[in-house]
């Protein structure tokens, strides 16, 4: 895939988190078709890494575990250091989830759902507010 230019997103950069296949991929290469730079940040190194390697100078790989704040974190600031700003936060990681019935549901898969699905969209948009609201 081409670096495309002129786009509306020309001039604009974003975060996506789970971006390495399915959804995220698929709007990690709508972003740039239509002009942004892209951190590509997931769990899936190999996946991300070629995603980004493809897209060449429109994207970036960063390692990125939604349930830890600190790679949440490295991600928005991966964004500000290779980009100089942040203006868009698509908190796209997510999961099936826990599924089955609730009295043979563990604790410990219902923490990792919430942790995926509602943590990790807090410390996306913390992370990007953080650097967001002063620009």
């Amino acid at each position: 895939m081409a670096e495309a230019t002129g786009g509306r997103l020309e001039g604009k950069f974003a975060v996506i988190t789970g971006a390495a296949s399915g959804i995220g991929a698929g709007t990690v290469e709508r972003f740039v078709e239509e002009g942004a730079q892209v951190v590509v940040a997931d769990l899936q190194v190999d996946a991300g890494q070629e995603l980004a390697d493809r897209l060449g100078d429109a994207a970036v790989f960063v390692e990125c575990n939604v349930t830890d704040e600190d790679h949440v974190a490295a991600g928005v600031d991966l964004a500000v250091s290779a980009f100089w700003r942040l203006d868009c936060m698509f908190n796209n990681a997510g999961v099936v989830g826990v599924v089955g019935p609730i009295a043979e549901t563990s604790t410990a898969a219902w923490d990792e759902t919430i942790d995926i699905l509602l943590k990790g969209v807090f410390l996306g948009t913390k992370h990007a507010a953080r650097v967001m609201v002063p620009q």
